[in-house]
């Protein structure tokens, strides 16, 4: 699918249940966001399981998950065999969550991040509602490094920061702070099962999360947020458990070329089988932690 096939498609069926890969707003879409000159697209990685805001249908499953924070060093480790395999060309890097703003280190991570990727996009996702309550280094790091924060207004929130606070504080500080509200999209469902039906081998060819999500936690690269956080939902439900296998994740710290990375992109995953994504929406909520939030009841 071309890319702006995809963003087309993207905005029609509404939006991921994570602030990671929400509505994309035109003025984001510039003429050198594309592939062609890197060896790797995007890599978000999860520094924070839990959030403060816990969405129906996170696709992160950060409502059942529990709450951690990831470890400074296990951060650099992966990092620096990161940057090993791809020397650094990597076109976007991504701090996700959970809320990655809650991670006490955060402004440090954002140091680190610079250090081992200083020529890729470097971007915060978060749903904004912390964004008031960050200290002015946390503030200059950003600038100093040209990160950028991606910020959902769920404006159906109580402590939703409103556009113009949200103005304000890209006034005060310099940052580019891109946002985007949820009080006009639906959340797309994961839609998990057990038992595969017929065709659900096509799911990995219609999913619009595959490697455009990719996550990178705790040295194991997949393809999507899904499948990078299934084990909180099957920690959480477990008869209805969906299994994942080795063949699922790359362990980067057992490759040794950037290659392999983009050959286990390409290949079919088993667990797409039993994840069919955006074959619903639900307009956005908090959760109740229930089945039917991920499974196909």
């Amino acid at each position: 699918m071309e890319r702006r096939d995809f963003l087309k498609y993207f905005l029609a069926v509404g939006a991921c249940a994570c602030c990671a890969c929400n509505s994309i707003e035109n003025s984001e879409i510039s003429s050198n966001n594309t592939a062609l000159n890197y060896k790797i697209d995007h890599i978000g990685i999860p520094i924070c399981y839990h959030c403060n805001l816990n969405c129906a249908y996170c696709n992160h499953y950060s409502p059942i998950s529990p709450k951690y924070e990831l470890p400074k060093e296990i951060f650099v480790r992966d990092l620096k065999q990161l940057h090993k395999l791809t020397k650094g060309s990597i076109r976007e890097m991504v701090l996700v969550g959970g809320e990655p703003l809650m991670h006490k280190e955060i402004t440090e991570f954002v140091k680190i991040l610079s250090k081992y990727f200083p020529d890729s996009e470097k971007r915060i996702t978060t749903n904004g509602l912390l964004l008031k309550d960050m200290d002015d280094d946390f503030w200059r790091v950003c600038r100093d490094n040209s990160v950028r924060i991606k910020c959902t207004l769920y404006s159906l929130h109580k402590d939703c920061p409103t556009r113009e606070e949200v103005q304000a504080l890209k006034d005060k500080y310099g940052v580019k702070i891109s946002t985007s509200k949820y009080a006009k999209f639906n959340f797309n469902k994961t839609n998990l099962t057990q038992n595969p039906k017929k065709g659900s081998e096509n799911n990995l060819k219609n999913c619009v999360m595959h490697v455009k999500c990719a996550q990178l936690d705790q040295g194991l690269l997949y393809p999507c947020c899904v499948m990078s956080n299934i084990r909180f939902f099957n920690n959480h439900f477990k008869d209805y458990a969906i299994p994942i296998k080795e063949g699922d994740y790359l362990d980067i710290h057992k490759i040794s070329s950037v290659d392999e990375i983009n050959e286990y992109f390409k290949t079919d995953k088993e667990f797409c089988r039993y994840c069919n994504y955006a074959k619903e929406s639900a307009p956005w909520r908090l959760s109740k932690g229930e089945l039917s939030e991920w499974y196909d009841i």
